[in-house]
């Protein structure tokens, strides 16, 4: 219910934004723009209490493992960024559609001293051309990070191929997931907003 009720606050803050701060009654309209608000909210609201998760969970030490050129699917507002050993990096892509995220995570990568380092590709790993156009192609990197995006991928054996012929040969994938509660609620609500 907790994240029911986030999201719909992530949706009546989203509004509230595009009315007031923006002033952009326009954006209500497309549905597009207002879920990439609605959902850039939410996650804002919910990404403090993943991070704190994910330390009992052991993903800081998952995320320090990563070496080399790196593509992080699914950065979001930049939880691991601050995560990454920089003596192991060479450079970092983070693939995120949210643009909503991108003020959030911009900052995030600069407070870890990341900036000249980590280059934020604004698409989907579906999006093969705007991928290109960053530097974004088969066999070029060391590692592939995911960390909690998998639930919301529509065509996830799809997308796994995809990121796996990124990889040079001998290279890392680095995949946590959350699973599907146990709980009936929890499971309902999760099955609203996620492909679990």
């Amino acid at each position: 219910m907790k994240y029911l009720t986030k999201n719909f606050a992530g949706a009546i803050l989203a509004v509230f934004d595009i009315l007031f701060k923006k002033r952009r009654p326009q954006d209500l309209l497309n549905l597009s723009k207002f879920a990439d608000q609605a959902f850039g909210t939410f996650w804002l609201m919910m990404a403090p209490q993943l991070a704190e998760r994910e330390v009992e969970k052991g993903v800081p030490a998952l995320v320090a493992s990563a070496t080399g050129t790196i593509i992080e699917i699914g950065p979001g507002s930049g939880n691991q960024v601050s995560r990454y050993d920089r003596s192991k990096v060479t450079k970092i892509y983070g693939i995120e559609p949210t643009a909503s995220l991108h003020p959030q995570l911009r900052e995030n990568i600069k407070r870890a001293g990341l900036s000249d380092v980590y280059t934020i590709v604004p698409c989907g790993v579906q999006d093969v051309e705007t991928l290109r156009r960053y530097g974004v192609d088969k066999e070029a990197f060391d590692t592939v990070l995911s960390v909690q995006v998998f639930c919301s991928v529509p065509n996830r054996k799809e997308t796994a191929a995809a990121l796996w012929r990124l990889l040079k040969p001998g290279g890392t994938m680095i995949f946590y997931e959350h699973v599907k509660s146990r709980d009936l609620i929890s499971s309902k609500v999760q099955g609203m907003f996620f492909q679990l």
